[in-house]
Protein backbone atom coordinates (compact mmCIF):
# COMPACT_ATOMS: atom_id res chain seq x y z
CA UNK A 1 0.00 0.00 0.00
CA UNK A 2 1.20 3.61 -1.22
CA UNK A 3 1.57 5.85 1.64
CA UNK A 4 1.01 9.45 0.92
CA UNK A 5 1.58 12.92 2.20
CA UNK A 6 -0.35 16.24 2.06
CA UNK A 7 0.85 19.31 2.62
CA UNK A 8 -1.90 21.53 2.16
CA UNK A 9 -2.08 24.82 4.50
CA UNK A 10 -5.84 24.66 3.66
CA UNK A 11 -7.88 22.68 6.38
CA UNK A 12 -10.79 22.20 4.63
CA UNK A 13 -9.13 20.87 0.99
CA UNK A 14 -6.11 18.97 3.11
CA UNK A 15 -9.55 17.15 4.55
CA UNK A 16 -10.72 16.35 1.34
CA UNK A 17 -7.83 15.27 -0.41
CA UNK A 18 -7.01 12.90 2.89
CA UNK A 19 -10.56 11.46 2.18
CA UNK A 20 -9.67 11.09 -1.87
CA UNK A 21 -6.34 9.07 -0.75
CA UNK A 22 -8.06 6.76 2.00
CA UNK A 23 -11.03 5.46 -0.90
CA UNK A 24 -8.22 5.29 -2.88
CA UNK A 25 -6.96 2.91 -0.78
CA UNK A 26 -3.56 4.40 -0.11
CA UNK A 27 -2.35 5.05 3.40
CA UNK A 28 -2.17 8.60 4.81
CA UNK A 29 1.18 9.56 6.14
CA UNK A 30 -0.04 12.26 7.60
CA UNK A 31 -1.23 16.14 6.71
CA UNK A 32 1.65 19.36 7.24
CA UNK A 33 0.61 22.88 6.92
CA UNK A 34 4.44 24.16 6.54
CA UNK A 35 7.62 23.47 4.20
CA UNK A 36 9.51 22.79 7.66
CA UNK A 37 7.05 19.63 9.06
CA UNK A 38 6.53 18.42 5.84
CA UNK A 39 10.65 17.71 5.93
CA UNK A 40 10.45 16.16 9.51
CA UNK A 41 7.14 14.36 8.40
CA UNK A 42 9.36 12.90 5.54
CA UNK A 43 11.66 11.69 7.32
CA UNK A 44 9.49 9.96 9.99
CA UNK A 45 7.02 8.01 7.62
CA UNK A 46 9.07 7.94 4.76
CA UNK A 47 5.77 8.18 2.55
CA UNK A 48 5.74 7.12 -1.28
CA UNK A 49 4.42 10.35 -2.89
CA UNK A 50 3.81 13.41 -1.87
CA UNK A 51 1.08 16.08 -2.35
CA UNK A 52 2.03 19.29 -2.58
CA UNK A 53 0.16 22.82 -2.36
CA UNK A 54 2.92 25.68 -3.43
CA UNK A 55 1.74 29.00 -0.67
CA UNK A 56 2.49 27.68 2.73
CA UNK A 57 2.59 29.06 6.15
CA UNK A 58 6.43 29.49 7.43
CA UNK A 59 9.06 30.55 5.55
CA UNK A 60 9.60 27.84 2.79
CA UNK A 61 7.06 27.82 -0.09
CA UNK A 62 5.80 24.41 -1.21
CA UNK A 63 8.71 24.73 -4.78
CA UNK A 64 11.52 25.47 -1.93
CA UNK A 65 10.15 22.60 0.45
CA UNK A 66 9.79 20.09 -2.76
CA UNK A 67 13.50 20.70 -3.73
CA UNK A 68 14.64 20.10 -0.32
CA UNK A 69 12.21 16.53 0.15
CA UNK A 70 13.34 15.37 -3.47
CA UNK A 71 17.12 16.02 -2.50
CA UNK A 72 17.26 14.92 1.01
CA UNK A 73 14.86 11.69 1.29
CA UNK A 74 14.52 10.96 -2.83
CA UNK A 75 10.69 11.17 -2.55
CA UNK A 76 8.49 12.26 -5.53
CA UNK A 77 6.31 15.10 -5.21
CA UNK A 78 3.30 16.28 -6.84
CA UNK A 79 2.42 19.60 -7.09
CA UNK A 80 -1.16 20.56 -6.32
CA UNK A 81 -2.26 24.34 -6.66
CA UNK A 82 -4.19 27.23 -7.90
CA UNK A 83 -1.94 28.94 -9.24
CA UNK A 84 -0.98 28.98 -12.84
CA UNK A 85 1.40 31.80 -13.66
CA UNK A 86 4.28 31.56 -15.45
CA UNK A 87 6.78 32.23 -13.39
CA UNK A 88 5.26 29.60 -10.67
CA UNK A 89 4.98 26.93 -13.35
CA UNK A 90 8.32 27.08 -14.72
CA UNK A 91 9.77 27.48 -11.07
CA UNK A 92 7.84 24.13 -10.88
CA UNK A 93 9.03 22.69 -13.51
CA UNK A 94 12.90 22.90 -13.23
CA UNK A 95 12.58 21.35 -9.36
CA UNK A 96 12.28 17.97 -11.24
CA UNK A 97 8.21 17.33 -9.85
CA UNK A 98 6.28 14.50 -10.49
CA UNK A 99 3.88 16.47 -11.73
CA UNK A 100 1.36 19.86 -11.27
CA UNK A 101 -2.59 19.21 -10.39
CA UNK A 102 -4.77 22.58 -10.85
CA UNK A 103 -7.04 22.98 -8.20
CA UNK A 104 -9.76 21.94 -8.17
CA UNK A 105 -8.98 17.97 -8.97
CA UNK A 106 -11.01 15.07 -9.51
CA UNK A 107 -9.98 12.10 -7.07
CA UNK A 108 -9.77 9.43 -10.60
CA UNK A 109 -7.08 12.64 -11.91
CA UNK A 110 -5.55 12.46 -8.29
CA UNK A 111 -5.05 8.32 -8.16
CA UNK A 112 -3.76 8.12 -11.71
CA UNK A 113 -1.00 10.96 -11.09
CA UNK A 114 -0.08 9.29 -7.69
CA UNK A 115 0.32 6.11 -9.73
CA UNK A 116 2.27 7.62 -12.56
CA UNK A 117 4.58 9.65 -9.63
CA UNK A 118 5.30 6.22 -7.90
CA UNK A 119 6.30 4.20 -10.56
CA UNK A 120 8.09 6.85 -12.33
CA UNK A 121 10.29 7.35 -8.90
CA UNK A 122 10.76 3.72 -9.01
CA UNK A 123 12.10 3.58 -12.42
CA UNK A 124 15.06 6.44 -11.75
CA UNK A 125 15.97 4.90 -8.79
CA UNK A 126 16.11 1.60 -10.74
CA UNK A 127 18.29 3.17 -13.39
CA UNK A 128 20.26 4.68 -10.43
CA UNK A 129 20.78 1.83 -9.36
CA UNK A 130 22.29 0.12 -12.31
CA UNK A 131 24.56 3.10 -13.26
CA UNK A 132 25.90 2.55 -9.59
CA UNK A 133 26.70 -0.72 -10.38
CA UNK A 134 27.99 0.12 -13.61
CA UNK A 135 30.45 2.68 -12.51
CA UNK A 136 31.86 0.74 -9.45
CA UNK A 137 32.14 -2.16 -12.72
CA UNK A 138 34.21 0.87 -14.85
CA UNK A 139 36.12 1.60 -11.27
CA UNK A 140 37.38 -2.41 -11.00
CA UNK A 141 38.27 -3.05 -14.22
CA UNK A 142 41.72 -3.80 -15.21
CA UNK A 143 42.25 -1.90 -18.41
CA UNK A 144 42.18 1.74 -19.27
CA UNK A 145 38.02 2.86 -19.44
CA UNK A 146 37.46 6.47 -20.87
CA UNK A 147 33.84 7.66 -21.24
CA UNK A 148 32.53 10.09 -24.10
CA UNK A 149 29.60 12.19 -24.42
CA UNK A 150 29.64 14.16 -27.79
CA UNK A 151 33.79 13.41 -27.63
CA UNK A 152 33.63 14.82 -24.08
CA UNK A 153 35.53 13.21 -21.47
CA UNK A 154 32.63 12.44 -18.85
CA UNK A 155 34.15 9.26 -16.56
CA UNK A 156 37.74 7.13 -16.59
CA UNK A 157 38.57 5.04 -14.39
CA UNK A 158 41.73 4.64 -12.45
CA UNK A 159 43.52 2.97 -14.75
CA UNK A 160 42.71 5.38 -17.27
CA UNK A 161 44.06 8.16 -14.61
CA UNK A 162 47.52 6.14 -14.80
CA UNK A 163 47.73 6.03 -18.87
CA UNK A 164 47.48 9.33 -18.99
CA UNK A 165 49.82 10.50 -16.04
CA UNK A 166 47.12 12.00 -13.89
CA UNK A 167 45.96 11.43 -10.19
CA UNK A 168 43.07 13.59 -10.63
CA UNK A 169 40.23 13.13 -12.88
CA UNK A 170 39.31 16.73 -12.82
CA UNK A 171 42.69 17.45 -15.08
CA UNK A 172 40.76 15.32 -17.71
CA UNK A 173 36.84 15.38 -17.45
CA UNK A 174 35.12 17.97 -19.21
CA UNK A 175 37.60 18.09 -22.15
CA UNK A 176 37.72 16.87 -25.75
CA UNK A 177 39.17 13.20 -26.18
CA UNK A 178 40.65 14.26 -29.36
CA UNK A 179 43.02 16.80 -27.32
CA UNK A 180 44.91 13.88 -25.91
CA UNK A 181 45.10 12.12 -29.75
CA UNK A 182 48.83 12.76 -31.46
CA UNK A 183 48.33 14.47 -34.90
CA UNK A 184 49.41 11.34 -36.93
CA UNK A 185 46.52 9.31 -35.46
CA UNK A 186 43.55 12.06 -35.39
CA UNK A 187 42.47 11.73 -38.58
CA UNK A 188 41.67 8.00 -38.56
CA UNK A 189 40.56 7.81 -34.99
CA UNK A 190 37.81 10.79 -35.64
CA UNK A 191 36.36 8.33 -38.17
CA UNK A 192 35.83 5.78 -35.57
CA UNK A 193 34.27 7.39 -32.92
CA UNK A 194 32.11 10.14 -34.87
CA UNK A 195 30.04 6.91 -36.18
CA UNK A 196 25.98 7.55 -35.16
CA UNK A 197 25.54 5.66 -31.41
CA UNK A 198 24.42 1.81 -32.02
CA UNK A 199 23.97 -0.21 -29.10
CA UNK A 200 27.15 -2.94 -28.95
CA UNK A 201 30.94 -2.82 -30.20
CA UNK A 202 32.35 -0.82 -32.36
CA UNK A 203 33.35 -2.62 -35.34
CA UNK A 204 37.60 -3.66 -34.99
CA UNK A 205 39.95 -1.64 -33.30
CA UNK A 206 42.38 1.49 -33.38
CA UNK A 207 45.74 1.79 -33.54
CA UNK A 208 46.23 5.32 -31.77
CA UNK A 209 48.92 7.58 -29.77
CA UNK A 210 47.44 9.33 -26.89
CA UNK A 211 49.43 12.80 -25.77
CA UNK A 212 49.31 12.03 -21.91
CA UNK A 213 48.84 14.93 -19.71
CA UNK A 214 52.84 16.07 -19.58
CA UNK A 215 53.54 15.65 -23.14
CA UNK A 216 54.52 11.85 -23.02
CA UNK A 217 53.26 9.62 -25.89
CA UNK A 218 51.62 6.31 -25.30
CA UNK A 219 50.64 3.54 -27.84
CA UNK A 220 47.62 2.48 -27.21
CA UNK A 221 44.77 -0.15 -29.06
CA UNK A 222 41.41 1.33 -28.63
CA UNK A 223 37.91 -0.51 -28.81
CA UNK A 224 34.52 0.56 -28.28
CA UNK A 225 31.23 0.20 -27.58
CA UNK A 226 28.32 2.40 -27.14
CA UNK A 227 26.50 2.17 -24.16
CA UNK A 228 24.20 4.31 -21.79
CA UNK A 229 25.94 6.29 -19.35
CA UNK A 230 24.02 8.94 -16.74
CA UNK A 231 20.69 8.24 -19.29
CA UNK A 232 22.57 9.33 -22.20
CA UNK A 233 24.47 7.68 -25.12
CA UNK A 234 27.85 7.38 -24.19
CA UNK A 235 30.83 5.89 -26.61
CA UNK A 236 33.09 3.24 -23.69
CA UNK A 237 36.64 3.34 -24.84
CA UNK A 238 38.82 0.47 -24.15
CA UNK A 239 42.71 1.64 -24.23
CA UNK A 240 44.95 -0.91 -24.30
CA UNK A 241 49.10 -0.27 -23.52
CA UNK A 242 50.24 -1.46 -27.35
CA UNK A 243 53.61 -2.90 -25.07
CA UNK A 244 52.03 -5.36 -23.10
CA UNK A 245 49.53 -8.15 -24.22
CA UNK A 246 46.43 -7.25 -25.41
CA UNK A 247 43.00 -7.55 -23.10
CA UNK A 248 40.40 -10.19 -24.06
Amino acid sequence: MRKVLIVEDDKFLAAIFALFIKDMGFELAGMCRSGLEAMEVCKKERPDVVLMDIHLEGEMDGIQTAEKIQREQETPVIFVSSDTSSSIVERAIVSNSYGYLVKPIQKKELAISIDLAYYKHKAVLDQKKREESFRKYLSDAPIPIVMLKDGIICYLNIEALDLFHSHYIEDLIGLPFMNFVEQSSKTEFASFIQAEPVKGKLPGRRFVRIKALHGQLVDTVVRGSWVTFNGSDSLQLFLNDATLPLAQ
